[in-house]
């Protein structure tokens, strides 16, 4: 498990979600178990016979239910059910909120000698928020197999916050194969939350593989690997993609597109957010591959991809707007490629990046130091050194009150990229 991991473990997020995303927050939360509203289970610690016999409960009562988990480590050793592929846990089909004591106190795993399953299931009619909990170790596929999702196969609505997702192994083939972390059909928000070290033998997303809209707030997503398209995050054209205040890193696709997020839909919006150290080993666009959308606020730095595009690819209308762009670049393999339009106040190493540069956009050396992380989710970035032109060079009227950090931006000149520098 990568050190990060063991950082997050200890540190949990703490701030407060940006304004722009707390009406998508409430949407779903409240769909959710609350306190007072909700039946509440406790299971013991390590007691896998408890939450089993909890997630029947909770599917059968026709309430809203909250399971607190002690502080342990749960190990399924078997295959409950065989719903979209073998399953450790009930297929959940009820509201549900499975609560640990914290990810570096709870832990849901598979045992490594037991057959191969996934870990959770969430039916179309479940509502499932998973809450202060790591899931490691799920692994399933095959080439009968019609779903991936090592860790998690969401068909309804799945928010995770304050939890880990990590170690988990999709090898399954198909249309809807890859996601070693979550496969995600239906609606899926991550908060507050970490997905690493997950693996798509076999597929797209080798952390996230999602079909019908995926936000991401205050998250990071690292070091997970896709033998295909994706390595930290794949998704669908029919799915809106959000990230803010997140770190995409060190992730790798294998024989596709987009190290560290590959996206087949022109709704992509990218704000606050560090993409950095991905690679795309036989495809294009090492940081990310997209079909459109907006990046506002982003530090994209030191991707790679053996096919060009080093930073990003664009499949058509790509907008950025206050946003870095930095790393290796020659005639061979630009940093950039296709339709890739600046609204102006970016930093570019490679003027080739926007198809016209505007007035206020800024090219050569953007003074970048080494990327860094303290373990929070969502605190990996790349910093900016004294004297870097990204100081005080951004769009105020575009800005968030604060940086990717958490850090008050200057209203007056914030700075150009994710997060506020050295001034």
């Amino acid at each position: 498990m990568s050190s990060q991991v063991h950082a997050a473990e200890r540190q949990t997020s703490g701030r407060a979600l940006p304004v722009v995303v707390v009406g998508l927050v409430l949407a779903l939360a409240l769909e959710l178990p609350r306190p007072g509203d909700a039946a509440v289970l406790e299971c013991a610690s390590g007691d896998v016979a408890c939450l089993i016999a909890a997630i029947h409960t909770a599917n059968a009562n026709g309430q809203a239910n909250t399971i607190r988990l002690q502080s342990g480590t749960y190990t399924l050793s078997a295959v409950d059910n065989d719903t979209d592929g073998a399953n450790g846990l009930p297929s959940i089909t009820s509201t549900l909120a499975l609560v640990g004591a914290g990810p570096a106190g709870t832990t849901i795993e598979r045992d490594a000698t037991a057959p191969l399953f996934r870990l959770l299931h969430v039916g179309q009619t479940g509502r499932l928020k998973l809450q202060s909990v790591t899931a490691r170790g799920g692994r399933w596929g095959g080439p009968s197999a019609a779903f991936g999702g090592g860790g998690i196969l969401n068909l309804g609505t799945v928010v995770i916050g304050d939890s880990i997702l990590t170690g988990n192994v999709s090898t399954t083939e198909g249309l809807r194969g890859g996601g070693g972390g979550i496969v995600s059909l239906g609606r899926l928000l991550i908060a507050g939350s970490t997905i690493a070290d997950n693996t798509a033998t076999i597929g797209f997303g080798g952390g996230v593989f999602g079909s019908a809209g995926v936000t991401v707030v205050k998250s990071t997503i690292s070091g997970n690997t896709a033998s295909d398209g994706g390595g930290g995050l794949w998704t669908a054209a029919s799915s809106a993609t959000l990230i803010i205040d997140s770190t995409i890193a060190d992730n790798r696709a294998g024989e596709g597109h987009g190290g560290g997020l590959l996206s087949e839909s022109t709704a992509v919006t990218i704000i606050n957010s560090t993409l950095a150290r991905n690679s795309s080993a036989f495809g294009f666009g090492g940081g990310l591959f997209v079909s459109g959308g907006i990046i506002v606020n982003a530090t994209i730095a030191d991707n790679e991809s053996d096919s060009g595009g080093q930073a990003l690819v664009a499949g058509s209308a790509l907008a950025l707007h206050n946003t870095i762009v930095s790393g290796p670049s020659s005639p061979l393999s630009p940093l950039c490629r296709g339709q890739v339009s600046s609204l102006d106040n970016n930093l570019l190493v490679d003027p080739g990046c926007a198809v016209a540069l505007m007035p206020q956009d800024l090219t050569g050396d953007a003074r970048l130091g080494a990327f860094t992380d303290d373990g929070s989710p969502g605190h990996g970035f790349v910093p900016l050194l004294k004297r870097s032109p990204a100081l005080n060079a951004g769009d105020s009227v575009a800005c968030l009150p604060a940086d990717q950090l958490g850090r008050r931006r200057n209203a007056k000149g914030c700075d150009i990229g994710a997060v506020e520098g050295t001034h």
